[in-house]
C-alpha cells in the first residue's frame, strides 16, 4: 500500500487519497468487489475524481469502525 504522509496545503493537514487498489489491500478485499460496493452503496464512502475512484483514508477507517461496532 502506497501511503503518503500528511499534506499542509493550506487547509490543515488532509492525507493523499488512496486508490480501489489501496483500499483492497488495506481492506483485504478484491478490487472487483470495492466496485460492485460501490454499485450497490455499501461500501465505504469514496468519491469521483475525473471519473477515478478515490478514498480517504480517515473515512476508510472510520467505516471499519462503524461496521467492526455494529456487528461486533
Amino acid at each position: 500500500m502506497n501511503i503518503q504522509p500528511r499534506i499542509d496545503d493550506g487547509i490543515g493537514n488532509v492525507e493523499t487519497l488512496w486508490c480501489a487498489r489501496d483500499v483492497a489491500e488495506f481492506l483485504n478485499v478484491s478490487q472487483a468487489t470495492l466496485s460492485r460496493w460501490r454499485r450497490e452503496k455499501v461500501g465505504p464512502p469514496f468519491l469521483q475524481v475525473g471519473g477515478i475512484s478515490r478514498y480517504n483514508p480517515s473515512s476508510v477507517r472510520a467505516w471499519v469502525n462503524a461496521n467492526e461496532q455494529a456487528h461486533g
